[in-house]
């Protein structure tokens, strides 16, 4: 059944590949606002390892020396390599890491509700950490399920297999389970789209507010290896 789900998964971004850019494009003002926000956490000298990097348009724009992107598609790796030749690309499974050097930073953004065991990529991740490597999970928030769905229904979202929708909760006892503490959550994105001026006030200002913070799309989750004494 896991192979099965595997599989599912592996075919649909294998089939998106092609024009996934494109769709990226269309939700610009989304994809930008994750790229500052993790930037806002990345020096220019740090490795980065991008886990589920797709077609590598978001690794390219980050900050970062040495970068490094894997991906169990093979059609999504081949489109990162052609559009992003100066990043290296690698087909790989993330819970079997085939890689012998280590990062500063390992990004998972928007990939592990697709995961088939999140447990077992985070263990197969410790062996590529420094001791003060630095995780960054970044996921949808479990509250948008049902309008992610109506989205992809009316046409404004590409239709998904089934992921995992996890809590914070959720993923802070996955990391200490694997070895990691988590040291930080953050919240944003009110509204996904630019609307002059209202997303700005939504986003911005609005959004940063206790009660409306907890209603945001992206969830962002730190972590750092756990070193015992």
């Amino acid at each position: 059944m896991i192979k099965n789900r595997k599989q599912k998964f592996l075919n649909h971004f294998n089939k998106l590949a092609s024009d996934y850019t494109k769709y990226k494009r269309r939700f610009g003002y989304y994809w930008r606002d994750i790229v500052a926000y993790l930037n806002y956490f990345l020096t220019n000298d740090q490795s980065i390892l991008d886990v589920g990097c797709g077609t590598g348009d978001t690794l390219s724009k980050l900050k970062g020396g040495k970068k490094v992107g894997i991906d169990i598609s093979p059609d999504m790796i081949n489109q990162a390599k052609k559009q992003h030749p100066d990043i290296e690309f690698r087909l790989m499974d993330a819970d079997n890491l085939r890689i012998d050097e280590k990062f500063d930073v390992i990004i998972i953004s928007n990939v592990i509700g697709y995961l088939e065991n999140i447990q077992d990529v985070l263990l197969s991740l410790k062996k590529v950490c420094k001791p003060q490597t630095r995780i960054i999970i970044t996921y949808y928030n479990v509250l948008w399920e049902p309008f992610l769905h109506v989205a992809e229904w009316i046409g404004l979202k590409k239709k998904s297999p089934r992921q995992n929708w996890l809590s914070v909760r959720d993923v802070k006892n996955l990391l200490y389970l694997s070895g990691f503490d988590s040291y930080r959550v953050s919240r944003r994105t009110l509204i996904p789209f630019n609307i002059p001026i209202i997303s700005f006030v939504f986003n911005k200002i609005i959004g940063r507010l206790p009660f409306f913070n907890i209603l945001s799309l992206n969830y962002f989750v730190f972590a750092r290896p756990n070193i015992k004494p």
